[in-house]
């Protein structure tokens, strides 16, 4: 059986409230063979210093200057430690708290399904319960990347673990040496679709992306943006998801792709309007 140790990424802006939790949930894992690594993205609040009051030999700190968005930082952290003994990166957002049993349940799927894989566990929202992520689908007809499950009710025997098209960011399991021949993830996106991106190349180097049922990631939402339905969200994943559609498709299919994606759009917003008035 395969133990790989890990190293667990946390990328981490002015997380004053959420960042201990997420840290502190790890600390209680039972697979211990792992190491910390929180990628500071230019914070101005005191969010590192609970964390460094915890005076632990196995967290380790990269500080950036200023905040250059996920895939940028991310892959300064990947260089920065590409000659550490780490054999798997486990990352992971810093408005999430993980179960006891989230890595070991991973390293389970890693070693049935095999190790040249990307595996993403289920992800539930923290506050209500409901599914965030229970696998990741690509729309065939607008180019567009939707979690499966979401706001649906947590049923254990509704999801099976299995092949996806891709596995949230939020919390991505990924051998080292997958993402390094991958090349990290794709600089032209600030926030949103760097994990879909990275997927879909993923696949063309014949490396799937799983869903891990029996894994679980409890997700604060979206509290580093605003909360679920924030105007920076909305307009932030509307830019990475253009750059997504033209980056990965011819540009005549591409300027379909987003006809189809504007045509679409106001039954879209009434969609979220409604379902805003509904809560």
């Amino acid at each position: 059986m395969i133990s790989p140790f890990i190293n667990i990424l946390i990328l981490n802006w002015n997380g004053q409230k959420v960042l201990f939790d997420c840290v502190q949930s790890i600390l209680q894992s039972d697979y211990k063979k792992y190491c910390i690594t929180i990628i500071d993205n230019g914070s101005t609040d005191s969010s590192l210093e609970s964390i460094t009051a915890l005076n632990s030999d196995i967290i380790n700190f990269i500080k950036i200057n200023q905040n250059v968005g996920y895939a940028k930082a991310y892959n300064y952290a990947f260089e920065k430690i590409i000659n550490n003994k780490d054999d798997f990166y486990f990352i992971l957002n810093n408005d999430t708290v993980i179960e006891s049993n989230t890595l070991s349940q991973l390293i389970l799927a890693l070693n049935k399904y095999g190790d040249n894989n990307i595996f993403g566990p289920k992800i539930i929202n923290f506050f209500d319960g409901t599914i965030w992520y229970a696998g990741g689908a690509l729309n065939p007809y607008t180019f567009s990347a939707n979690n499966i499950g979401i706001n649906k009710i947590d049923i254990m025997t509704e999801y099976k673990t299995g092949k996806t098209d891709f596995v949230s960011g939020c919390s991505l399991f990924i051998k080292k040496d997958i993402l390094n021949k991958i090349g990290g993830f794709n600089k032209i996106y600030r926030f949103y679709y760097e994990d879909v991106d990275l997927c879909l190349r993923a696949k063309s180097l014949n490396v799937n992306s799983f869903f891990v049922n029996n894994s679980l990631v409890k997700h604060k939402i979206s509290h580093s943006m605003g909360g679920r339905y924030s105007i920076l969200k909305f307009y932030l994943k509307t830019v990475s998801k253009i750059k997504f559609i033209f980056s990965n498709n011819s540009f005549f299919k591409s300027i379909l792709y987003l006809l189809i994606n504007i045509l679409l759009l106001p039954f879209f917003l009434f969609y979220k309007i409604i379902t805003i008035l509904l809560k």
